[in-house]
């Protein structure tokens, strides 16, 4: 009986500590992503060139830590070449904002390929060029280029910063729904081979806030592109492809073994892990926005 009240007693200040250390994430977790969305909104305010060079920032961080993780692993990603590409897509999205043409950003990523192919001939030393060459191409697509759309919808006539804070406001409000619920009560995991913390019950919850949160949006924001409809297709992007961006980044970590890209922000893990769900969502609300609501 002693014995098994001692191992009662010991379980549950266990069971205690784990609570206090949960709560401790989550609350980390909170501040963290507040902060982030008030730098953001901040950006917004401040103008387009701030906000230009924090959408470069992100996708420096971004990029460095991806190109870091495949470098601990044995890759060898053009890393300076990549970096500075993914970097220039941001600012090259500034200056063709207000003609929308597409050109010169296309332009610029048919420079990059020969000269990723030049580097890593050059280079030399490497098992798997092929995959060093993958590798470094994803990074530049996946982060530069699609965050470079939100600079994009900076030149969108009568929309200006509505339409960058629509989305981003929106993707960060199913992230946190979806993370919280899933954490309380998610028993049904979604893709459990690839990331086993997302469950159906968290999805389920994270889409129903993303539509209520752009409903709030429509509302509140009260601009003339924003109309119902618009507000609940950008939320119908969001919940498709803001966890798609996730699992996505998650499908990489898998093969490398990892649970985060880096430990930057705390209770999200690094900036790859918190912007994960805009990459995709950027490129495709922007080209919603540009060919079915702005029509030119």
């Amino acid at each position: 009986m002693a014995g098994g009240a001692a191992g009662t007693g010991a379980g549950g200040d266990g069971g205690r500590a784990s609570l206090a250390a949960r709560f401790r994430g989550l609350a980390a977790r909170v501040v963290s992503g507040v902060v982030l969305v008030l730098v953001i909104v901040i950006l917004l305010w401040w103008g387009e060139i701030p906000f230009t060079v924090g959408i470069s920032l992100i996708a420096l961080g971004g990029l460095w830590e991806l190109y870091s993780t495949f470098s601990d692993h044995r890759y060898r990603p053009a890393m300076l070449l990549s970096i500075a590409a993914g970097c220039a897509f941001p600012v090259i999205a500034y200056f063709v904002r207000e003609s929308q043409d597409l050109t010169p950003l296309a332009a610029a990523m048919a420079l990059y390929l020969p000269l990723l192919f030049a580097w890593c001939i050059l280079r030399g030393g490497s098992d798997s060029p092929t995959t060093d060459i993958a590798v470094s191409l994803v990074g530049v697509a996946l982060v530069g280029f699609c965050l470079a759309h939100f600079v994009l919808m900076l030149g969108f006539d009568d929309v200006a910063w509505t339409a960058p804070f629509a989305v981003i406001v929106t993707v960060w409000i199913y992230d946190a729904i979806a993370y919280f619920a899933g954490s309380a009560f998610g028993r049904h995991k979604m893709a459990p081979r690839i990331s086993p913390g997302k469950s159906w019950e968290g999805t389920a919850a994270g889409t129903a806030a993303a539509f209520i949160a752009a409903y709030v949006l429509y509302l509140t924001l009260n601009r003339d592109w924003l109309s119902l409809k618009v507000a609940m297709a950008l939320a119908g992007v969001v919940c498709v492809f803001g966890p798609l961006g996730d699992l996505s980044e998650s499908l990489v970590k898998r093969e490398l073994g990892i649970k985060d890209m880096s430990s930057l922000i705390p209770g999200h893990g690094g900036i790859m892990d918190r912007f994960d769900s805009m990459f995709f969502t950027a490129v495709v609300s922007y080209y919603l926005l540009r060919f079915f609501v702005l029509k030119p």
